[in-house]
């Protein structure tokens, strides 16, 4: 009788052990800053319709666009096709004057470093002139070319080669970084 107490005793606290033990919570995420709820829904209907990414970390809202289907594939002319979407993306941050809007350009590793810089610039410098012609203000936006640095996946297969070219448009609330002048 000892024994099958014991037994009972010994399943009874397995149980208790088991169901007391949980996996730790996920951590949670960060609030959206009120600035980024305002603009963070129309902005994710547009990312979802184009194949963009769009990413929220509360502070910071990034629209990731490809070159791909986007871009002339030798130059760094924007297709018709990439317009209309950026046309929308100015649209819904030409009111966002509380932000500050970096357009940030990447390339692969293909081909001299010099060069994959310029065409990264070249990208970007597109994409704020569509922001602007819709309306964003130009002292809202700063201009960045990252090259090849930051690659997002391996340069070794097309597929990589085609993440890592994009530009990126990086909305912060205002204060977050200093406003350099675009290009004329």
């Amino acid at each position: 009788m000892k024994m099958i107490s014991a037994a009972i005793l010994s399943t009874v606290a397995i149980t208790l052990t088991a169901c007391s033990t949980s996996k730790p919570a996920p951590a949670p995420q960060p609030e959206a800053t009120p600035w980024a709820q305002e603009h963070m829904a129309e902005l994710t209907v547009i990312a979802l319709e184009e194949h963009y990414e769009i990413h929220n970390t509360g502070e910071q809202i990034r629209l990731v666009i490809p070159v791909k289907n986007n871009f002339h594939p030798k130059r760094t002319l924007l297709l018709p096709s990439g317009l209309v979407p950026l046309s929308r993306v100015a649209k819904v941050l030409r009111t966002a004057t509380d932000s500050n809007i970096a357009v940030i350009g990447f390339s692969d590793d293909v081909g001299a470093d010099d060069v994959n810089e310029q065409l990264s610039l070249e990208r970007a410098q597109a994409v704020a002139s569509v922001l602007q012609l819709g309306g964003v203000r130009r002292t809202n936006m700063q201009l960045k070319s990252l090259g090849e640095d930051q690659p997002r996946a391996d340069n070794s297969t097309q597929e990589g080669r085609d993440l890592n070219r994009r530009v990126e448009i990086e909305i912060t609330p205002r204060g977050g970084f200093s406003n350099l002048a675009l290009a004329p």
